[in-house]
């Protein structure tokens, strides 16, 4: 790329100089030089997809308005944690409050998806409360700053979204109150109110993405914790269970499931070994039928294609048919040989 100095950038008429040549100024300095080679321009960065920098503004979004605050964070914040100026970030968003709106949504559907489906399973009622809450508890820890505004922030939505979080809320709870009915229906859970037991569990699981922060226990001590304090309160007998979650009243009840298991796979195991036997024998099969044929017998037939019997079981084999041998005429001594 040629350079121009002062004199002919001023005039709009005057050319550049060709590479190598000097300029009509006289100065032959300004002139670029035939042999430099030009400079490669750097690698721009890849640019995000539309996906990932709504991923990285949630996100980031969800940390600062759990550490400053929903109020106390801005957009200017955000776009300064993420890197792009904040005329950029309004081409996703238009407030803080589309992305309080979009954090509500996502968690909710996340915890209606993957907690409330196990309600339905077929496991008896006190063994599907204990997954509900496992599960509940394992969703917190997994993104415990997104969970903190669901739980503290809900004051800071717009009218509309505020109804519709506690309608689904609601919703959400009643869930675990007709699997607790159930339980009670059928002798398992102490006869206490539903809607009270339910508000006692959320009240325990609900403060878990907080004190996780400075407290990280396992994720499989603090739901063996949960849910061995919601059995000793909610089930009869539920101080003499013992064992690693989750935990069984007698040693065969905690059997029965890997049992059932084991013989699930001991039948399978079984199966494939049939018909692995069925494909040997077709193999054997295969590979026998062309060399039979070869030879003229296939299956014990003979050359004239007559099946010879099979010799009775215990009866002496038939003698070998041998054929007389001839004297060859050119042979010495094969007339006297038969003369004799």
């Amino acid at each position: 790329m040629a350079v121009r100095c002062n004199y002919c950038v001023g005039s709009r008429k005057r050319k550049q100089p060709r590479p190598g040549a000097a300029c009509k100024s006289g100065n032959e300095d300004m002139a670029t030089n035939a042999g430099m080679a030009e400079q490669p321009a750097p690698r721009p960065r890849r640019r995000l997809r539309a996906e990932e920098r709504w991923e990285q503004i949630l996100t980031v979004s969800a940390e600062l308005f759990s550490s400053k605050g929903y109020h106390g964070a801005s957009l200017d914040d955000i776009g300064e944690r993420l890197g792009i100026q904040k005329a950029a970030l309004y081409h996703y968003v238009r407030s803080k409050e589309d992305i309080l709106v979009e954090i509500y949504d996502r968690m909710l559907t996340r915890a209606e998806t993957q907690v409330l489906p196990i309600a339905d399973e077929p496991f008896a009622p006190d063994e599907r409360l204990r997954r509900m809450v496992s599960r509940y508890i394992g969703l917190m820890i997994e993104q415990a700053d997104m969970w903190s505004l669901i739980h503290y922030q809900q004051n800071a939505l717009p009218a509309d979204s505020h109804d519709a979080v506690l309608r689904r809320k609601r919703a959400f709870e009643r869930k675990f109150e007709a699997v607790i009915r159930e339980g009670q229906a059928s002798g398992l859970f102490k006869p206490m109110p539903p809607r009270l037991m339910v508000l006692s569990l959320f009240g325990m699981c609900n403060y878990v993405h907080h004190w996780i922060r400075f407290a990280p226990f396992p994720e499989e001590e603090i739901t063996g914790v949960v849910c061995e304090i919601l059995e000793r309160g909610f089930i009869d007998d539920g101080g003499k269970r013992v064992g690693a979650w989750p935990r069984y009243a007698e040693t065969a009840d905690a059997m029965a499931e890997t049992a059932a298991k084991l013989d699930a796979l001991d039948r399978q195991v079984k199966e494939l070994q049939a018909a692995f036997e069925r494909d040997r024998h077709r193999l054997i099969d295969g590979f026998a039928g062309p060399a039979a044929a070869d030879n003229g017998v296939s299956n014990g037939a003979t050359g004239d294609g007559r099946d010879d019997p099979a010799p009775a079981q215990g009866a002496p084999a038939a003698p070998r048919k041998t054929s007389a041998r001839k004297p060859t005429a050119g042979r010495p001594g094969a007339g006297k040989a038969a003369k004799k």
